[in-house]
This record gives structure tokens, sequence and C-alpha cells, in this order.
């Protein structure tokens, strides 16, 4: 089955959540599970492609059923084209 067209949200995140996050996601002495928890913990989630930081939240509906899914800007783009 093929995803119909989604319904489209911004995330919308506090701007010192959002500050707090890029500067952690800078960090090299932080792994990558650590940043990526740390997505998963302000963000709500990760991107559905690629695990990183989601942008956006779409919304299928699939014959009476609703799939959510995060992506990131580049990532919604790929899979939306």
């Amino acid at each position: 089955m093929q995803k119909p067209k989604p319904k489209v949200t911004p995330i919308v995140i506090p701007d010192d959540k959002l500050q707090f996050l890029k500067k952690k996601l800078d960090d090299p002495d932080l792994s990558q599970s650590v940043k990526r928890d740390f997505v998963k913990e302000i963000m709500g989630g990760e991107c559905a492609m690629c695990q990183g930081m989601p942008t956006k939240i779409a919304r299928y509906d699939m014959d009476g059923i609703t799939l959510i899914e995060k992506y990131c800007d580049e990532c919604f783009e790929k899979s939306n084209s």
C-alpha cells in the first residue's frame, strides 16, 4: 500500500530547549547514542529515515488508520517526491 499525501505540521520547540539541544549535538565529546537520546527526549522522537533531528510531523490517513511519522526537512522532501 502506497502512502497518501500527508497532513504536515511543524514541530514547535521552545528556543531555550532548541539552543540546549544544538549545543549538545555540536559537542564532540558526546557519543552518537547520547546525542540521539537528547534528540528523542527534547524533540519527542527522531527522523523516521535518518534518525536525525525532526522538524515536521506527517500524518497519513490510511483507510481509517493514522500513521504518524517525524521527519527532518531533507528526508521529508525525499519521502514525498
